[in-house]
């Protein structure tokens, strides 16, 4: 699976903490789609881990913008957390950063 929940998820608070292990791109698309959707209808709060993304694209993107819009709407909520170079450099080229919500670090 490219989105693995971690063992310290937590449904009674009702808390899922994804780690993304794979690509974002057009490849993968389909996938990564049907996996988050999975996750999505069993939990409210989301913490996404991109830290081990080698390679994102703009379906990547699309994808993530699309969660962030779709949990609002519902009344869910989505965090990013930690990117990886190839997350943080797209994220800098689109100038798209300020349109999530992130994981405060420490």
């Amino acid at each position: 699976m490219s989105f693995t929940k971690r063992e310290d998820s937590n449904r009674k608070t009702d808390c899922c903490l994804l780690d993304v292990s794979s690509d974002m791109t057009i490849y993968s698309a389909v996938k990564n789609l049907q996996e988050i959707n999975f996750y999505y209808s069993k939990y409210n709060h989301f913490e996404i881990d991109l830290s081990a993304v080698e390679e994102i694209d703009s379906s990547g993107i699309q994808l993530l913008l699309a969660l962030n819009i779709k949990s609002k709407k519902d009344g869910k909520n989505v965090f990013l957390c930690r990117m990886s170079d190839s997350v943080s450099e797209v994220m800098n080229l689109l100038n798209i950063s300020s349109h999530f919500d992130w994981v405060k670090s420490e």
